[in-house]
C-alpha cells in the first residue's frame, strides 16, 4: 500500500467532525430559545412547515416556536380549491385572520367576503357564526391566524351539529354545550 493511501485515525476523526459541524449549521432550529434560556427574535423562514391532514396545505406554528403558550400565531398556505378548515366557531377563544399574500373567500355564517392581501377579520369568542376560508383562485393564499389557547375551549361545528371539548378531547352534540 502506498503511504499516501493510508489515512490515520486522527485525520478520519477531524474529517468526521467537520462533516458533523457542516450538517449542524444547515439544520433548522426547532425553537427561538437562546443558549442563555430566553426567547430571541427569529425569521419565519426558520420555522419548519407542518403538514396537515385536512384544510390548509401546510402551516407554521410561530407562537409555539417563539415559546408562546397562551396565544397561538400561525401562518397557513391555502392552495386553490381548498378550505382552510372545517366550518366552525369558538365559544371561549378569540380568533383573527390576516391575509398576507393572494386572496381567499371568507365564509362567515351565511355570507361570503373576498379577502385579499392586507385584509383582516376578527372572530370574537362566543360569536355564533361559523367561519372558514376557501380559495377559489388559481394562486396560493398565505394567511396568518392568531388566537387564544384556552384550556376549556369549545369549538362548535354547525354543519355537523357537533362540538369538540378541548379539555377532554370528546365530541358532543352542539345542543349540549349551547344549552349549558
Amino acid at each position: 500500500m502506498c503511504p499516501k493511501a493510508q489515512v490515520g485515525t486522527r485525520e478520519l476523526a477531524v474529517a468526521a467532525k467537520k462533516r458533523k459541524s457542516r450538517a449542524a449549521s444547515k439544520a433548522i432550529r426547532q425553537t427561538s430559545l437562546s443558549p442563555e434560556g430566553f426567547r430571541e427574535p427569529f425569521s419565519i423562514g426558520d420555522v419548519p412547515w407542518r403538514k396537515v391532514s385536512a384544510g390548509s396545505t401546510a402551516f407554521k406554528l410561530l407562537g409555539r416556536y417563539g415559546g408562546g403558550s397562551q396565544v397561538g400565531v400561525g401562518i397557513d398556505i391555502l392552495k386553490p380549491g381548498q378550505y382552510s378548515n372545517r366550518f366552525h366557531y369558538h365559544l371561549k377563544e378569540e380568533e383573527h385572520i390576516f391575509i398576507l399574500k393572494g386572496s381567499a373567500t371568507l365564509i362567515l355564517g351565511a355570507r361570503k367576503y373576498v379577502m385579499k392581501e392586507r385584509d383582516y377579520c376578527c372572530f370574537p369568542a362566543g360569536q355564533r357564526a361559523g367561519h372558514h376560508l376557501f380559495n377559489y383562485t388559481q394562486e396560493n393564499c398565505l394567511f396568518m391566524t392568531i388566537g387564544d389557547n384556552h384550556p376549556d375551549e369549545v369549538v362548535c361545528f354547525p354543519n355537523t351539529g357537533k362540538a369538540r371539548l378541548r379539555a377532554t378531547g370528546h365530541s358532543v352534540p352542539i345542543e349540549d354545550v349551547l344549552s349549558a
